[in-house]
């Protein structure tokens, strides 16, 4: 190599380079990378490293260790204490029975499930009052209308337009459909145009 290397690099690089590397390197980089670099790393680290564009303002105490390659196998036995704010799955799609709650605006008054549903004119703003709690859906899913497929409720009775001995007469959801006569079951079927006989028979008025 030359004793005394140039103080600027050459425009074309050299057609047969030097077999050993200059004692001396020099002391501005080139303009272009070399289109081959070395396969061996440099014995001494550059006087000017290469700055971070964004830096972290604190460097890391410790380092995160690397993530579990494969799940749990033996899952912890019991929940946390504390409820997660994700949102309430329902797995089961039934009225909780005997369950109640407390009314909003009378605390001291409590209701079931069918109550959110038994009226015709008060079903929307009720699911929405009460549904919106996350225990109460929970508890009346099939009256918040959570079901992911049509349910009926077995506890749910509605009253028959027509009176029997001049008294009320009241029927579950089977009886929509259990005459088998095709006009009898047309006409039962009307029925299910309330709004609190198709939530609370929502599989047999679907």
């Amino acid at each position: 190599p030359s004793r005394k290397p140039s103080q600027a690099p050459s425009d074309l690089p050299s057609l047969k380079p030097s077999q050993a590397p200059s004692r001396k390197p020099s002391q501005f980089p080139s303009a272009a990378p070399s289109s081959k670099p070395s396969q061996v790393p440099s014995m001494q680290p550059s006087n000017k490293p290469t700055v971070s564009i964004k830096p972290s303002a604190s460097p890391s105490k410790k380092p995160s260790a690397p993530p579990n390659p494969s799940p749990s196998k033996k899952p912890s036995s019991a929940p946390s204490s504390a409820p997660s704010d994700a949102v309430v799955v329902v797995t089961s799609c039934k009225n909780t029975s005997p369950y109640t709650f407390p009314l909003i605006n009378s605390p001291t008054d409590e209701r079931d499930c069918l109550w959110i549903i038994i009226n015709d004119e008060n079903i929307a703003i009720r699911r929405t009052n009460y549904c919106s709690d996350t225990v109460i859906k929970a508890n009346c899913a099939q009256a918040c209308g959570e079901c992911s497929t049509p349910t009926d409720s077995p506890a749910f009775s509605f009253k028959l337009k027509n009176l029997q001995d001049d008294m009320a007469v009241f029927q579950n959801c089977a009886w929509i459909t259990k005459n088998s006569d095709a006009a009898k079951k047309a006409a039962r079927k009307e029925y299910c145009l309330r709004a609190s006989i198709k939530a609370g028979c929502a599989a047999t008025c679907a």
